[in-house]
């Protein structure tokens, strides 16, 4: 996981400099990390059939920017990484079983991360092609960077945005957001920068 690490901190300082509604969020990972080095292995290699049949071609979406050359970091460790789905609770709502099987995530750092860090989280996610990541909501703030691939995202009230490699999204405390695939896979970078013991609430209407 070297690299990705090396690639995360290079992408920190590059979206910092930036200057945008961003740039804090990247200032807290950049303060919050311990760089020093990994702790003891705190999970064994996983992939998931997500990842088996979409990371290369996400991969090959990565533009030329400090998000895709975490991309690229991403799959030159893939064997070293840890992969895993999420909202178990929810399993038996066919939305979201659809999601869970098309979506995947990889923690870089974080309180019970290989590299540590106090109360935040950063992770690299992976979404396969026609995927609808429901609204939903969180305590936590949150930053978002576009990988590799192209997709729409809805934040609040606001309109549907495409957004692809190199862009940057700022998610507000308790506002929701909603993502989703058509064509192309979606690799992107996420991190909780507090709070991150509270989990994620799906929302409708």
């Amino acid at each position: 996981m070297k690299r990705c690490i090396e690639a995360l901190r290079a992408l920190c300082e590059w979206a910092v400099a930036s200057d945008d509604e961003c740039s804090p969020g990247y200032r807290r990972i950049l303060d919050r990390v311990d760089w020093s080095g990994p702790r003891a292995e705190t999970g064994k290699p996983n992939s998931l059939p997500v990842v088996e049949a979409w990371l290369e071609e996400a991969v090959q979406l990565c533009g030329d920017n400090p998000l895709g050359d975490l991309g690229r970091a991403i799959w030159e460790d893939r064997s070293t990484l840890n992969w895993f789905s999420m909202y178990e609770a929810y399993a038996g709502d066919p939305e979201i079983d659809t999601l869970r099987a098309g979506y995947g995530v990889v923690r870089l750092a974080g309180p019970s991360a290989s590299w540590f860090a106090e109360d935040l989280t950063t992770a690299v996610t992976l979404q396969a092609p026609n995927v609808y990541y429901p609204p939903h909501a969180h305590k936590q703030r949150e930053v978002y960077g576009v990988i590799g691939g192209k997709a729409e995202w809805q934040r609040g009230a606001e309109p549907w945005v495409l957004r692809s490699s190199g862009e940057r999204i700022y998610h507000p405390s308790g506002v929701r957001h909603a993502t989703r695939t058509v064509d192309e896979p979606l690799l992107a970078f996420a991190s909780w920068l507090d709070d991150v013991h509270l989990k994620p609430v799906f929302v409708s209407g």
